[in-house]
């Protein structure tokens, strides 16, 4: 299930999902969404992708490390994570070319294959929700239905976004969008 937060720019979009996070709330906020309870214990295992993010200048391995991903996860990838992948690096991964791209420095990337990249580290490890803030920024749209299906493969998502996704992708009965308006008048998690 992705629930897409929208709303213009200074809405209180990601103070709203930073504010969930920080007074784990996030599992009653799911609650409000899903008939039964999502079970998850105080937020122990939320991978998140809250973008911006601070400039990072290392390496693709050193980022990869911050949660340790091995190189294996990296071969094995499922074919929604491929496209993700060379959507970033223009190839495949390989045992031929891991090395090299594993040893670039992030800053090399474009702000949107930088974007991507989070993305990727994000769906790799080991999680239970996903939350990506404008994860469309600086990618052209032609990109936008291989960012969204990436994202879907996590079982719960919320993607925060300036505008509503729902007239973009495939209909899907278990995806919402709402706008942070509505949260704020529809919903009462008191954070």
């Amino acid at each position: 299930m992705i629930i897409n937060i929208f709303g213009p720019s200074g809405s209180g979009k990601t103070t709203f999902i930073r504010s969930l996070l920080k007074y784990k709330e996030t599992q009653k906020f799911f609650e409000k969404f899903t008939e039964n309870n999502l079970k998850i214990e105080n937020n122990k295992k939320i991978s998140v992708s809250l973008i911006p993010l601070p400039k990072f200048r290392g390496s693709v391995e050193e980022l990869f490390n911050i949660f340790p991903i091995e190189r294996n996860t990296i071969m094995s990838l499922n074919e929604e994570l491929k496209y993700l992948y060379k959507s970033i690096f223009n190839e495949l991964p390989s045992k031929k070319n891991l090395d090299q791209i594993l040893s670039r420095k992030v800053e090399s990337f474009s702000a949107g294959e930088i974007r991507r990249l989070y993305i990727l580290k994000s769906l790799l490890v080991e999680s239970n929700i996903l939350i990506v803030d404008e994860p469309f920024s600086n990618s052209d749209k032609k990109l936008w239905d291989m960012i969204y299906r990436s994202i879907n493969i996590k079982k719960y998502s919320i993607i925060i976004s300036h505008f509503s996704l729902k007239d973009f992708f495939e209909p899907n009965h278990e995806n919402v969008a709402i706008s942070i308006a509505e949260i704020r008048n529809r919903f009462h998690i008191k954070i």
